[in-house]
Formats: structure tokens, C-alpha cells, sequence
């Protein structure tokens, strides 16, 4: 049984990271950093933007291939941020098809109640960032 519990702790870990990744952080609004999230270049991330092209006095040119540079990185963001959700996806999904085997029918039962609950109420935090994002209180 203590290893079941410890199983279901580390499955609930790897859940909640897996859950923080599948949310969209990155793109929202709010004070995770905007459009970007932490480091983006929403919120802070275009305050450092709008710095930049201040204080180095970049011209119109510089200015449209600094908004490049931007898109571009953005989208190499969220491939690896897809990437990386893909990845501790098939990791949990392995992970729990190993625990499943070590278990008694019963101990199955129990552990499959034990994700669906998990599952609920990770989608019930999800939805619960989303509507702060939405109405941009965190």
C-alpha cells in the first residue's frame, strides 16, 4: 500500500507539472507577464522591449527587425513548450502503465479512481487559472 500511495504522489507531481504545462502561461494576459509570460515579451518582457528601442535609439528598420527577432523566438518558445508537454505526457503515460502492472485488481480499481480524481481536479484548477487570466486577478 506504501507503495501505491508513494506512486500516486509521484503520478500526481508529474500530473500537476504536465497541467501547468498544457496551460497556456505563456500567452495569457495578467500578471504572469502578459502576452510571453515571464520573460516573453509581453508584460515585463515588452517593458524591456520598449527600453531596448529607447535607450539604444533604434530606428524604424531596427525597431521592425527587433519585432522579428521576437516573433521568432516566440515561436521557438512554444514549439519547446508543445515539445516538452509531449514528452511528460508519454513519461506519465509509461509511468502509470508500470505502476498498473505491479497491481493487485483491487489496487487497480483503487488506482484508477485515484488519477480520475486527480484528473478532476487538475481540470477544476485549470479552469480556475483561466478565469483569473480572463479577468485578469491574480
Amino acid at each position: 500500500m506504501k507503495k501505491v500511495l508513494m506512486a500516486a504522489a509521484l503520478i500526481g507531481a508529474l500530473g500537476v507539472s504536465v497541467a501547468f504545462a498544457d496551460h497556456d502561461f505563456g500567452g495569457g494576459k495578467g500578471a504572469c507577464g502578459g502576452k510571453g509570460g515571464h520573460g516573453g515579451f509581453g508584460g515585463r518582457g515588452a517593458m524591456m522591449g520598449e527600453m531596448l528601442t529607447e535607450k539604444l535609439k533604434l530606428d524604424d528598420a531596427q525597431k521592425a527587425q527587433f519585432d522579428t527577432i521576437k516573433q521568432e523566438q516566440r515561436a521557438k518558445m512554444e514549439a519547446m513548450r508543445t515539445q516538452m508537454q509531449t514528452q511528460m505526457q508519454a513519461l506519465q503515460t509509461e509511468n502509470e502503465a508500470k505502476i498498473a502492472a505491479i497491481l493487485t485488481p483491487e489496487q487497480a480499481t483503487t488506482f484508477k479512481q485515484m488519477q480520475e480524481e486527480r484528473q478532476k481536479r487538475q481540470q477544476e484548477r485549470l479552469e480556475a487559472v483561466k478565469k483569473r487570466l480572463e479577468s485578469n486577478t491574480f
